[in-house]
């Protein structure tokens, strides 16, 4: 990756970006667009350069960016005539900007890549449904978001060409959790995080929207310790920080109050005792009996799930599904539902915002309303698609060897993370998605370089 950075250091280079974000910085000011559009432009101009000579660099970059951005779209948007968008917004169009270059550069490393068909699927899919979504922009920007996915798992699949690409594609992962959990760490200090009347204490949800999202991140960053501690460290004092990072990412995770989160960890970690690590399983029971006795909060949260309240979050979940595929096929839409990503438009249409979020909290539930019976039906094909693909390449590969051994880990990743879908959105996560699909192209690149 440096011999590829070369030209890209070249002073000339800087220079020449120095004039242009000088040039457009005056055009803003005379023009009144945003100060920030100087920065958005150039910023582009470097990614195009660095998708030419040195797509890993870019990957890790875009990783870190977009894990820090959601929180920034409450204080900075750009404007350009009559469009704001916020940095995320921008960031997505950027990337799939970026993609259509990509694909037509690696247009003969497309035709080997394995994810076509599950991305295809859901693309033509959600394409279809613009004929009759009852709201054509949300399918658009969702059918971009979607897109976007595409675009990053393939760049991982042009980019990781060797086991030291993966690490540092590992690595990206963990420095871009840098701001979240140093912002979660202030709000937990001062008390600034999500009020929830089911918990006493607020709930940290660091540089995302929620405290859900970023509890499903923290899960990911968690499973992807292990993989690199179990597969890729190579010393012990490497194992020692990964350790380390991972208590403190179980810290965060515990404060985020998101049982959903929680469950999936115990369930992933339980497997992975099962099938590798026996001796775990004593410590992995024992944990949550601790925990339950001495942490009030995490008692109350438990309580809580066993015996919910007419008012609690578990009861207001099943209270949606039921209303709304209740509306969905009351309104003649069992077959082919309301269009992609129209979920909280058809819940906002009959229970208003007054109850909270209209998000679905069921990856199911919402491919259902969004695409009825045939939805859900090419929703569940498309997972299944994704299990072949992984379960394959963990069968193909050698016992006890690195890809084999990551395989292995990706694959309960992916069935804990379906489970999660059941009451959250997994789908709509995309810091977890780009997490999700980063890791499986890189390791499907790693595959082809074996054969």
């Amino acid at each position: 990756m440096a011999q590829s950075m070369k030209h890209l250091s070249a002073p000339a280079t800087w220079v020449f970006f120095a004039v242009i974000f000088a040039a457009l910085s005056v055009f803003s000011l005379i023009f009144g667009f945003s100060p920030l559009l100087p920065v958005v432009i150039v910023s582009s101009m470097i990614a195009f350069v660095l998708l030419f000579e040195s797509p890993l660099f870019l990957l890790a970059v875009l990783i870190v960016l977009r894990m820090s951005l959601d929180y920034s779209s409450q204080f900075y948007t750009v404007s350009l005539f009559d469009i704001t968008l916020s940095l995320s917004q921008l960031l997505g169009g950027g990337i799939a900007l970026l993609g259509l270059f990509l694909l037509f550069l690696h247009r003969n490393s497309l035709l080997r890549f394995p994810l076509i068909f599950p991305f295809i699927l859901i693309f033509l899919w959600g394409g279809a449904t613009l004929a009759y979504s009852i709201a054509p922009l949300r399918t658009l920007q969702e059918l971009l978001r979607f897109f976007d996915l595409f675009v990053l798992s393939f760049l991982a699949f042009v980019a990781v060409k060797k086991t030291a690409d993966l690490r540092t594609l590992l690595l990206a992962f963990f420095v871009s959790s840098i701001l979240p959990l140093i912002l979660a760490v202030y709000q937990f200090v001062f008390s600034l995080g999500f009020q929830d009347a089911d918990v006493t204490l607020p709930r940290i949800f660091g540089t995302f929207s929620h405290p859900n999202v970023f509890s499903l991140y923290l899960f990911s960053l968690i499973v992807f310790a292990v993989l690199y501690s179990v597969v890729y460290a190579k010393t012990t004092r490497e194992k020692f920080f990964v350790s380390l990072y991972m208590g403190i990412l179980m810290i965060m995770l515990l404060l985020t109050f998101a049982r959903v989160a929680w469950v999936a960890l115990f369930l992933f970690a339980f497997l992975l005792a099962i099938f590798r690590y026996r001796l775990l399983l004593f410590p992995l029971l024992l944990i949550p009996f601790v925990l339950f006795v001495f942490s009030p909060a995490f008692q109350s949260r438990i309580e809580s799930t066993l015996s919910p309240d007419p008012d609690s979050s578990i009861v207001w979940r099943q209270t949606l599904w039921h209303d709304v595929t209740t509306k969905s096929i009351q309104d003649g839409r069992y077959y082919l539902g309301s269009g992609m990503d129209t979920f909280p438009v058809v819940s906002e249409s009959l229970r208003g915002a007054r109850f909270g979020s209209n998000d679905s909290h069921n990856d199911f539930v919402k491919f259902f309303v969004e695409g009825g019976v045939v939805g859900v039906s090419l929703f569940a094909l498309y997972l299944l698609s994704l299990l072949y693909i992984i379960g394959k390449r963990y069968a193909q590969s050698k016992p006890e060897r690195a890809l084999r051994l990551s395989y292995g880990i990706l694959l309960l990743f992916f069935l804990t993370l379906e489970i999660a879908a059941l009451s959250d959105n997994v789908f709509k996560n995309t810091p977890v998605q780009w997490l999700f699909f980063g890791l499986l192209g890189a390791l499907l690149s790693l595959s082809q370089e074996k054969k």
